[in-house]
């Protein structure tokens, strides 16, 4: 596999959302988006099975997004990845094995897609035909995210390094 290959495409309705503090499912022209808010860390889940020309290395999360309002100020995320494997106990999830934030600038005009990638993620063991889970998070408690209104996530794509 070449390095940069796409592994795994997520669309908004790809998420299994958590119990609370979730990205709310929304429609902008017809496109389904993901809302993260701008006062509240909110998260969404994703889980697939690495594809066999996955050969171990690490993971590169790129997020497509715009704002629903917002023409200034930053966006954090927070990418998480975990791995499962054959025995895995959904009981008692391990630890997450690697994460990667990525600030990026409000798009020029609403709508605008703006592609951030975070830095490459580490998956310790990983293997194809592991199931992997990613979290995606808006960190709207930080300091450095200072985006007002929603931000709307059109697509996360998992990518190796």
């Amino acid at each position: 596999m070449a390095s940069g290959d796409s592994l795994l495409v997520f669309d908004p309705l790809s998420n299994r959302p958590p119990t609370a503090n979730y990205a709310s499912v929304d429609l902008r022209s017809g496109f389904i988006v993901l809302d993260f808010d701008d006062t509240t860390d909110e998260k969404a889940l994703f889980h697939a099975v690495l594809p066999s020309h996955y050969s171990g290395g690490q993971l590169l999360a790129v997020v497509t997004w715009t704002s629903s309002t917002a023409t200034t100020g930053d966006v954090q995320f927070r990418v998480e990845a975990t791995r499962l494997s054959s025995g895995a106990n959904l009981d008692t999830l391990p630890a997450i094995d690697g994460s990667g934030n990525v600030t990026s600038s409000a798009p020029t005009t609403s709508g605008q897609l703006v592609v951030s990638e975070t830095p490459p993620i580490s998956v310790g063991g990983a293997v194809a035909g592991d199931l992997a889970l990613i979290d995606l998070t808006r960190l709207a408690s930080t300091g450095t995210d200072t985006l007002a209104g929603d931000t709307e996530v059109v697509l996360l794509e998992i990518r190796e390094v």
